[in-house]
């Protein structure tokens, strides 16, 4: 794999220019585990791959297809952006520009999908694709849409990989899968962040989704609000003291205490709750159940932990924090 650290020594901390390609020439191995030959592509692995190996894979595919590559430019949240021609080589070459999702946006919302339909606009005579493992919400493939993005996420990435010839998937594969392959890389040095943990006393007081997309964490809070005009889907049971729904919300919730559905609000999935509350032009669409009897106590303390990068020779370094993409990780 390339080793892009010396090509971005004085690279400025907020954007980087890494040029990124699998070649078989500048392959590094890195230590750690490695993979046994059983093991194969699948969309589960993909979507655990750090950034820069998605990067790195994006621009592989792209010029075993016989794209000229432009060099990609890494920002300090993650995300990944390369311009490149496709069929330079005939009559009528298409430029295209493709970008690989921020880490903590693994599955982005439509308002960065719009964002980038934008900067594809910007470029001028060009189409968008949109790299994004932890898969698009119906709000962000929408906006794909309006903007003519291509989306792909972690089983498209994969059907594409099935495509190759098994030679040069294998040799994909193992150079992905060499070393700490889940443990992101630091946008501003490209050192591998280190796991922090710390202790909570319980869930956040309030925590409110402003913005459509995929959750994929576990959500534990006082109080959740869905606010109007979002669209947030929920892939883990959500526990909290209260919920409003204003906007439009999905998945399975348990509440301690009302569950309160705003004019123009609604919640599709399995509700249990101490109350429920649907307020004109309010909608509840799903199963609801009544709780009775005492609950165990959602606030309880427990380790929780997140990426930071601790290189003490970049200050820029230490504002680099990246939650963990496997909730289950606690």
């Amino acid at each position: 794999m390339f080793d892009s650290r010396a090509a971005i020594a004085e690279a400025g901390p907020t954007q980087l220019r890494v040029p990124m390609v699998m070649e078989a020439e500048t392959v590094v191995l890195e230590s750690g585990p490695m993979v046994t030959q059983t093991e194969t592509w699948s969309p589960e692995l993909l979507a655990s791959l750090d950034w820069l190996r998605i990067g790195e894979l994006a621009r592989a595919i792209a010029e075993h297809h016989g794209c000229e590559l432009a060099q990609s430019c890494v920002l300090s949240d993650g995300a990944v952006m390369f311009g490149m021609l496709e069929q330079p080589r005939s009559g009528s070459p298409q430029r295209a520009l493709v970008k690989v999702a921020n880490w903590n946006n693994w599955g982005p919302s439509a308002e960065k999908v719009t964002e980038f339909g934008r900067e594809v606009q910007m470029a001028g005579n060009a189409r968008g694709i949109f790299i994004a493992p932890g898969g698009f919400s119906p709000a962000a493939l929408m906006a794909a849409q309006e903007y003519r993005i291509e989306t792909v996420d972690a089983a498209a990435l994969h059907r594409v990989l099935m495509t190759l010839p098994p030679e040069r998937s294998d040799f994909f594969y193992a150079i992905a899968t060499s070393g700490h392959f889940t443990t992101p890389s630091c946008p501003v040095c490209l050192e591998k962040l280190k796991r922090v943990e710390f202790a909570t006393q319980g869930p956040p007081p309030e925590r409110t989704f402003t913005q459509s997309g995929l959750i994929a964490d576990h959500v534990n809070c006082g109080v959740i609000e869905v606010a109007a005009g979002c669209e947030v889907t929920f892939l883990h049971e959500v526990r909290a003291q209260e919920i409003r729904i204003a906007g439009h919300a999905c998945g399975d919730f348990v509440c301690e205490g009302q569950v309160i559905l705003e004019p123009g609000g609604t919640l599709t999935g399995t509700v249990a709750a101490r109350s429920v509350d649907v307020r004109d032009g309010g909608e509840l669409r799903g199963q609801f159940r009544i709780l009775e009897g005492a609950l165990q106590p959602f606030s309880t303390s427990a380790p929780r932990w997140h990426w930071r990068c601790e290189n003490p020779r970049r200050p820029a370094c230490a504002g680099i924090v990246f939650e963990p993409h496997d909730a289950l990780k606690k």
